[in-house]
């Protein structure tokens, strides 16, 4: 059995809610109050009545074994007999009988209660009352009222204690439109502190159930606290050895000991309404039960709010409802809806928010996860009621749909040493944050001061590694660092090498990395030795380089410009690992489960990147790598990618070597025999023509362009054929400008001559001549270096 089957079997057994006391707040309309000898009183008390009320008063006594003494040592109090006291008014009736009603609730009471009204009780300064019991002091009596009336004084809370427990109460209250009360079971012990300031008047009455049977008194769930605390003491330990066997970023997933565990409420509650005073029935007994269990047990205990969101397809039934909307501005208006019925559920998620405390403390929990295994009772979330649920109908080829949401009240534990691993639950948004404060603490503190902080940092980073997700790299176009790469910028800070062992394997099982993650890789690899930061960059390059080839060139370069600037041989085998994957021949290129071509093109950035590297790494491998770029003209375009490369190096003044000589000969034999070529306009109408397409219109079109006298052609026809000319036109970058005619049936399709192969080549020209100023100026830089 799980630990939330058997948490539920034990709190089945907790049905009467109630606790030894209860206490609050009530408004209160004046009531008639006449005492004899004073008259009517004014409220809030004021000195002067306090003053008549104490004159006519006498000492209050108390019982010392069959005697009933007074004493000020032990009571010091001023009291007026029931019979000398009226209370009256329109409003007193239902104000008495409210709090009777909520005292019989908080004290898990049921049946009829009755309030009599035993003394009038006045403290002024210096008054208290030691710790004592009440005796019973009318047939049926099982419990004690105090009403505290509205007056302006402190001090004078009251004590009351049942076996090891015990609750701090304050009764003063200087609003006129409120009174304090608090009641509490006869066989309990309590005092009266010390007032400190002003006077106090307090009306005391006896609590009488009425019939016969024996007389209330308080829950007691005792036998179900302990086993609740050996239950969950259990599971936190079971927990915590798991978590030392454990190697981080290895954790194992156990389904019968959940995270934590999250028991559903009975009643709704609202998010205002959501705290631990304001449980109803079998819940409030339920949360004093964990209340007092759960320290016991070493956990954490919460109250939230889950909330469940589904959707997925509907049907509709067939039924329809008309009915009438009355109202100021559509009365009378009729109105139609549909009925539908879900049929599937298709998507959902369960989150946990709106977290409370026992102790009413802030809590700085944000949205948590729950899965499954962590419900109790096990089917608490089956057949559930929807608070809002709303259906759509089909639309184009889209069925009808729905989506409904649900709110339920839990109370939520967990091991209080695993509070890092609940919040590991809310995902890599919360929780990198979190580790970063961390980090801050740490150093912020210094080594010794702040090792509890790092400790803590190192256990979130574990948690973190473990649950990391497994899904396959794909590029991000984002200057900012991924979560991976936020998280290697954390390890490096932190200098612990097992996470940062741990998480550089879940960075090399993936099939590529962010280019804006290198400088974060870099930091990490650092910690290393610089042969074991060699091989763990090669590691990653012959991981990634097929899905993240301009990546791993920055990632090389990276290294080479800074941890092995002055150690560039090392990186041999990182630079051979990257020109192993250079794209070449596509029959051997790998490919993915489709059976496709993997890899990317090759940018000018990237062979910058990789001809500075090879350069300065080995001379060999630079002639290899330039050999095998030359060998491949449909991967290393001249135009796209080698004089971009070329011009870029000379720029950045990192040139000179086997690569870059034999690529920018290359270059400059390329550039040098184009602008060779005669450049001239056009002297007449031929146009080039490459139009692919031998069908009767494309065979004019051909005909029209190598024809030297005409400048236009039209051609009507349908639509489709209109379009397949225009396609073929672009297809050819044949030099023509398209309109169409709209007059007529069919239209006509213009076409006019212009001269664009002329301008691109004039445009080329520029470019080359530009690139070929460069290069030699790059090339005499360097003869006059």
């Amino acid at each position: 059995m799980t630990v939330t089957q058997e948490l539920a079997e034990i709190l089945a057994d907790v049905e009467r809610p109630g606790d030894y006391y209860v206490a609050g707040r009530a408004e209160f309309l004046a009531p008639l109050i006449d005492v004899d000898g004073v008259g009517v009183i004014a409220l809030p008390l004021l000195p002067a009545q306090a003053k008549q009320l104490i004159k006519a008063a006498t000492r209050a006594p108390f019982g010392r074994g069959s005697e009933t003494v007074v004493d000020t040592k032990i009571r010091r109090t001023w009291q007026i007999e029931a019979s000398r006291v009226a209370i009256g008014g329109k409003h007193w009736l239902q104000t008495i009988n409210g709090i009777v009603a909520r005292a019989a609730e908080g004290l898990g009471v049921a049946g009829p209660v009755t309030a009599e009204l035993y003394k009038l009780l006045v403290y002024d300064k210096g008054s208290f009352f030691v710790s004592h019991r009440d005796t019973e002091k009318a047939p049926g009596m099982f419990a004690t009222l105090v009403v505290a009336l509205p007056s302006q004084s402190e001090g004078g809370e009251l004590i009351v204690q049942h076996k090891d427990r015990k609750a701090r109460l304050d009764l003063h209250t200087g609003e006129p439109s409120e009174i304090a009360f608090a009641a509490f079971y006869a066989d309990c012990t309590h005092e009266v502190l010390p007032v400190t300031t002003g006077c106090r008047a307090t009306l005391v009455f006896n609590l009488v159930r009425e019939g016969k049977g024996r007389a209330p008194e308080p829950p007691s769930y005792e036998a179900e606290t302990e086993r609740v605390a050996s239950l969950l003491g259990a599971w936190a330990q079971t927990k915590d050895e798991a978590d030392n066997r454990d190697h981080i970023g290895n954790a194992a997933d156990d389904v019968a000991s959940p995270e934590k565990i999250v028991y559903l409420l009975e009643h709704a509650y609202t998010p205002a309404e959501l705290a631990f005073e304001t449980l109803k029935g079998a819940d409030a007994a339920i949360a004093r039960l964990l209340t007092a269990a759960a320290p016991r047990a070493a956990c954490d205990l919460h109250l939230a709010l889950l909330t469940v969101w589904e959707s997925g397809s509907a049907e509709y039934t067939g039924r329809e409802n008309w009915h009438y909307r009355r109202g100021r501005r559509d009365a009378g208006e009729e109105e139609h809806s549909a009925e539908f019925e879900v049929i599937e559920v298709l998507d959902d998620a369960r989150s946990l928010s709106e977290w409370r405390r026992p102790d009413g403390a802030p809590t700085a929990l944000g949205t948590l996860p729950i899965v499954d295994e962590e419900v109790s009772p096990t089917t608490a979330l089956d057949n559930m009621e929807p608070d809002e649920e709303h259906f759509r109908e089909a639309t184009g080829n889209e069925g009808a749909s729905f989506d409904r949401t649900y709110a339920r009240a839990a109370l939520v534990i967990w091991p209080s040493s695993r509070i890092l691993a609940v919040l590991n639950q809310a995902g890599l948004e919360a929780t990198l944050p979190y580790l970063e404060g961390l980090l801050d603490k740490w150093q912020v503190a210094g080594p010794k001061k702040g090792l509890e902080h790092k400790q803590q940092a190192l256990e979130l980073a574990g948690h973190m590694i473990a649950a990391w997700p497994e899904h396959s790299w794909y590029g991000r176009e984002s200057a900012e660092p991924s979560y991976l790469g936020r998280m290697l910028s954390l390890l490096a800070r932190l200098g612990d090498l097992a996470p940062v062992e741990a998480i550089l394997d879940k960075l090399v099982s993936r099939q590529g990395h962010d280019k804006a993650d290198n400088a974060a890789i870099l930091e990490v690899v650092a910690l290393f030795p610089h042969d074991r930061a060699a091989e763990t960059l090669r590691k990653i390059v012959a991981a990634h380089a097929v899905d993240a080839l301009g990546s791993c060139g920055a990632l090389l370069a990276g290294a080479l410009n800074g941890a092995f600037a002055n150690k560039p041989a090392l990186l041999f085998g990182v630079a051979r690992a990257l020109v192993d994957y250079l794209p070449g021949d596509p029959a051997s290129a790998p490919k993915d489960q489709w059976g496709r071509s993997r890899g990317v093109k090759p940018d000018a950035t990237f062979v910058g990147d990789l001809v500075g590297v090879v350069d300065r790494v080995d001379v060999g491998l630079a002639k290899h790598a330039a050999a095998h770029i030359l060998a491949w003209p449909q991967h290393f375009g001249l135009d796209r990618v080698l004089v971009p490369a070329a011009t870029r190096l000379l720029q950045e003044r990192r040139h000179g070597g086997a690569a870059f000589d034999a690529l920018r000969n290359a270059c400059v034999t390329h550039l040098e025999t184009r602008i060779a070529e005669p450049l001239e306009a056009p002297r007449n109408w031929t146009r080039p023509s490459a139009i692919g397409c031998e069908c009767q219109h494309c065979s004019a079109l051909s005909g029209f362009l190598a024809d030297a006298g005409r400048e236009n052609w039209t051609l009507r026809a349908a639509q489709q054929i209109r379009t397949h000319v225009e396609n073929e036109i672009r297809r050819a970058s044949a030099d023509v400008d398209t309109e169409t005619l709209r007059k007529g049936s069919p239209h006509s399709l213009i076409c006019t001559k212009n001269q664009a192969s002329y301008n691109r080549r004039v445009t080329q020209r520029k470019q080359d001549l530009a690139d070929i100023t460069v290069i030699h100026h790059g090339l005499s830089s360097i003869g006059s270096e």
